[in-house]
């Protein structure tokens, strides 16, 4: 085969198999990328409802625009250094994230924790397509790291179990 076409060919087979890679999101890593951000952001504690028929699919054929934000309820709690403790409920916005044909996705009434940047209302939560700002069903050792990492405590990464 001509060098030429051996790199065409390369490029092909190369392009079909590229598919998103993504690092494992860690609630601690997180935490700590968003605590060295110029922005400010809320660790909330809580459940989001929203009509989940609204939600893109995770895989589209072809993405050609960002999903509209989704409106949504938050009912539950802020993080301070005392822990969850501060009572927290607001309509806010769900906006899924796209990075080619692979979406962000979230549930509607589960337990999650949500890193969410302090903006002019309404706020908005990302559901990026790689994960990092929304943590389901998180342990109750989560729940604790993360209070020492509001305390300034060890911040290290922990298992989402």
């Amino acid at each position: 085969m001509k060098p030429h076409l051996l790199a065409v060919a390369l490029t092909i087979v190369s392009g079909q198999a590229h598919a998103l890679s993504c690092m494992r999101p860690d609630p601690m890593m997180t935490f700590q990328q968003l605590a060295d951000a110029p922005e400010t952001y809320f660790v909330l504690y809580g459940q989001l409802a929203f009509n989940a028929a609204d939600l893109a699919p995770a895989v589209m054929d072809k993405q050609m625009h960002p999903p509209a934000p989704i409106p949504a309820r938050f009912i539950g709690h802020g993080l301070s250094p005392d822990g969850f403790t501060i009572d927290y409920a607001a309509d806010l916005m769900l906006q899924i994230g796209c990075a080619g044909p692979w979406c962000g996705t979230a549930q509607s009434g589960v337990d999650a924790v949500y890193f969410v940047e302090a903006t002019d209302p309404p706020l908005t939560i990302q559901a990026g397509p790689c994960g990092g700002r929304i943590f389901e069903e998180p342990s109750q050792a989560v729940l604790d790291a993360l209070t020492r990492c509001m305390q300034g405590g060890e911040c290290s990464a922990q298992p989402l179990q």
